[in-house]
C-alpha cells in the first residue's frame, strides 16, 4: 500500500442544489499514482504538503503545497505523487444544481489547477471539514458551511487577481494618455474619462503605484520633456514652456525650480557649458 488515507462518505438529500458526497485525507508515500478514472462527482484536491503531478488532456501539471486541482464529472484523469517529497492532500466530492455555478465562479469551470493561500487559518478550514465527516456522515451541511467558506476564499483570490489585472490596464490606459498628450492644456478629468475610471478611482490608482497624485504625475512628464528640451539653445524658455504643456515661462519656472532647485535658465547654463 503506498499511501494512508482517511476517507468518508456523507449522507445527503440529492434534492439539495448543492451536496457534499465524500472526504478524504491522503498520506501519499513515494511515486504513489492514482490510475486514469474518471469522476461521477466534482472532487477538489487541497495539497496541504508536498508534491506531485495531476495529469489531464496529455498536460502535466507540477503542483505542491498551496495547489489544488479541481477534478470535473467525466474527466479521464491521474495524478502521481513526487518520489523524494510526496504530497498529503484534503480531498472533498460535491455535486448538485448550484455545483456548475460555484466552480465557475472559481475561475475553474475550464481550468484545472488553482492556488490558494496555504496559511493556518486555510489549513484549519480544511482539517475542520474533514474532521466532521469523520465525527458524523450525517453532518454534511455543517461540512459544507466549511466548505463554502474555503470555496468563497478562491473566489476572492480570483477576484483579487482580475482586480489587480483591471489596475494594470487603467493604469496603462492614462499613462499613455499622459505621454501622447502632455503638451496640451489636459486636465485630470481628461486623463480619467481616458483611463474609462473615475477620478477618484485614477487617483487611487497612482497613489499606490506611482507614490504620486496623477497632476503631479503629470507634472513630472512635462518637466523631464522641458528639461530635454532646454539642452537645445535655439528655443526660448517660452517655446519650450508651449511645447511642454506649461501656461507660460513663467508658470515652467515655478514648477522647474520647485523640481530642480534650478531655473530653466540656470539649468540651460549648466548643461550646455
Amino acid at each position: 500500500m503506498s499511501y494512508d488515507t482517511d476517507r468518508y462518505l456523507f449522507q445527503h438529500a440529492e434534492s439539495t442544489a448543492l451536496f457534499l458526497t465524500e472526504c478524504g485525507i491522503q498520506i501519499c508515500h513515494k511515486g504513489h499514482a492514482v490510475p486514469m478514472l474518471k469522476y461521477p462527482d466534482y472532487s477538489a484536491h487541497f495539497i496541504l504538503e508536498g508534491s506531485g503531478v495531476y495529469e489531464i488532456g496529455g498536460k502535466r501539471h507540477f503542483l505542491s503545497a498551496g495547489d489544488g486541482f479541481m477534478i470535473k464529472p467525466g474527466d479521464l484523469c491521474t495524478y502521481t505523487a513526487d518520489e523524494r517529497e510526496p504530497w498529503k492532500y484534503v480531498y472533498i466530492s460535491f455535486r448538485g444544481t448550484q455545483a456548475d455555478a460555484l466552480v465557475e465562479s472559481a475561475d475553474l469551470k475550464e481550468k484545472n489547477t488553482f492556488s490558494f493561500d496555504n496559511t493556518s487559518e486555510m489549513q484549519a478550514l480544511i482539517y475542520k471539514m474533514h474532521a466532521i465527516g469523520k465525527e458524523n456522515a450525517h453532518r454534511g451541511v455543517d461540512a459544507l458551511g466549511y466548505f463554502l467558506i474555503v470555496m468563497s476564499r478562491l473566489i476572492q483570490k480570483r477576484n483579487d487577481k482580475n482586480e489587480k489585472k483591471a489596475e494594470g490596464v487603467y493604469l496603462l490606459r492614462a499613462k499613455r494618455y499622459i505621454e501622447d498628450n502632455f503638451a496640451l492644456g489636459i486636465r485630470v478629468s481628461d486623463i480619467a474619462l481616458a483611463a474609462c475610471v473615475e477620478r477618484s478611482y485614477l487617483y487611487r490608482l497612482f497613489m499606490l503605484h506611482e507614490r504620486c497624485s496623477p497632476l503631479a504625475y503629470l507634472n513630472k512628464v512635462r518637466l523631464n520633456h522641458a528639461r530635454t528640451l532646454l539642452t537645445d539653445q535655439t528655443l526660448s524658455v517660452a517655446e519650450v514652456a508651449d511645447a511642454s504643456g506649461f501656461f507660460d515661462a513663467s508658470h515652467l519656472s515655478k514648477a522647474f525650480y520647485a523640481q530642480f532647485k534650478k531655473t530653466p535658465g540656470e539649468y540651460r547654463k549648466s548643461v550646455t557649458k
